[in-house]
């Protein structure tokens, strides 16, 4: 084996430069490499709960999309409720106005219409009078004339 390491050129210091490597590089990896693991490894902590939470916050934020489109249809389905209602009570205070305007419009034109009557017979009555008065007036003459 001596021969082998002979020919390779391999001596004593070689195995001691391996152990100084060896112990170097322990100690840099305590040093160096073990506080890069630690900040990679909280990098990634950080980001796999960032993850969990904008998953949370995502699901969060579809439950108040849908409560807040449930509120919106409920809301909408009241209005229309309370529109139609008043609608309708709109509706009916027309008709009542309505049907008080067709009475009263009823009342004053047979209250015309008896008026106009009352005065159609008394206009009747004075043209029958002085058709009469006329009439006599007539005979006279003509009886006189004669």
């Amino acid at each position: 084996m001596s021969q082998i390491l002979e020919q390779l050129e391999i001596n004593q210091t070689f195995f001691i430069q391996f152990i100084l490597f060896g112990v170097f590089f322990f100690v840099l990896s305590e040093l160096y490499l073990k506080p890069f693991q630690k900040l990679i490894e909280r990098r990634q902590q950080k980001l796999t709960d960032d993850l969990q939470g904008s998953a949370e916050l995502l699901k969060s934020v579809e439950g108040k999309l849908v409560e807040y489109e449930k509120a919106l249809a409920q809301a909408r389905a009241e209005a229309a409720k309370n529109y139609e209602s008043l609608l309708a009570e709109v509706r009916a205070r027309e008709e009542a106005e309505i049907s008080k305007v067709k009475d009263q419009v009823k009342r004053e034109y047979l209250e015309a219409n008896r008026a106009l009557q009352a005065e159609r017979t008394k206009v009747e009555a004075e043209l029958n009078a002085q058709v009469e008065a006329l009439s006599d007036s007539m005979v006279k003459k003509i009886l006189a004339g004669n």
